[in-house]
């Protein structure tokens, strides 16, 4: 894609990713809630301290040229899936809440939301500052 090479864009593709890969994830928590001894997992976030770390060191923006200033990217995709149980445990030895499961969907909805509403901001302002207006 022509806009690849925005950090901007690649940092919200990314959280999209890690949010479609979550709700996958989360997906198969909720399908495997009578499942025995099943115990659900969750998608750790992208580590941003390396970021951060850079950020407090004043380098977080790269001069390309001494009148151009290029952000780099927060995300680095280090995220993986991990065991995290819920509050219970039934007989069985299942450790699915679909109160839990539930309420971590509607969050990485919510999430999901405002990252693509962030992506199209970006694009208006884009069109903006090329004169094509917005629509």
């Amino acid at each position: 894609m022509i806009f690849d090479g925005i950090d901007i864009l690649s940092s919200l593709k990314t959280k999209l990713a890690w949010l479609n890969d979550r709700q996958a994830i989360l997906s198969r928590n909720i399908a495997n809630a009578s499942t025995p001894g099943f115990v659900p997992q969750d998608l750790t976030p992208p580590d941003f301290s390396a970021a951060l770390a850079e950020a407090s060191r004043g380098g977080f923006f790269a001069t390309t040229n001494s009148k151009h200033m290029r952000g780099r990217s927060l995300a680095n995709g280090t995220s993986h899936a991990i065991d995290k149980p819920d509050s219970q445990t039934s007989p069985d030895g299942n450790r699915v809440v679909i109160e839990e499961q539930m309420m971590r969907v509607a969050e990485t909805q919510l999430q999901y939301a405002e990252a693509t509403g962030l992506y199209k901001k970006v694009f208006s302002l884009w069109r903006t500052a090329l004169g094509a207006g917005s629509v």
